[in-house]
């Protein structure tokens, strides 16, 4: 039923979903940066007990295969489905969240200042990008980039190869705490 085309979905991915959710502890408010079609938010619901997840994405088609996925599944009551832009939509919400991810492929650092100003204190937040193997240390510098511009101290948790893109070149995602 799902046009690719229109949205994306890698169900390559559907391992990394599920390390995502065995991390999250009871009643966390979780945020979900460009989530599609929506399946971090229900791997996180079904898999792990939050309090709520709040997810944004800006592709119509992707939100409106979104609402049917959380109805179809019966989590209207742990998702929040947000259409439009995160720099919209997030300043919005007023509140903080325990974890927050950014499954954005590629351009994600340049929302980490976004991130950074709606995570709690002692949050996690989950960090993608695409990287070639021996350049997994920009991940990092582009945290800390952001980091210092916000003021904001953390603490590199790991950092996982979630799939391989092409020769060399990764998916990776870096988790830190903001301290």
């Amino acid at each position: 039923k799902l046009n690719v085309e229109n949205c994306y979905f890698s169900p390559r991915l559907s391992n990394e979903r599920k390390r995502i959710a065995d991390l999250v502890k009871n009643n966390e408010e979780i945020l979900l940066m460009f989530s599609g079609v929506a399946p971090y938010p229900l791997v996180i619901a079904k898999n792990s007990n939050p309090k709520t997840i709040y997810a944004v994405e800006i592709n119509p088609k992707a939100h409106k295969y979104a609402v049917e996925n959380i109805k179809l599944n019966k989590l209207e009551n742990k998702i929040k489905l947000f259409k439009g832009d995160v720099r919209k939509i997030i300043p919005k919400l007023n509140k903080k969240f325990n974890r927050i991810a950014m499954p954005l492929p590629k351009g994600g650092e340049n929302y980490l200042d976004l991130a950074l100003k709606k995570i709690k204190n002692k949050g996690i937040i989950h960090f993608y990008d695409f990287l070639h193997e021996n350049q997994f240390d920009e991940a990092v510098e582009k945290i800390d980039l952001a980091c210092k511009k916000a003021k904001k101290k953390y603490k590199i948790i790991r950092l996982v190869k979630c799939g391989q893109f092409g020769p060399g070149i990764f998916r990776i995602c870096v988790d830190f705490k903001v301290l």
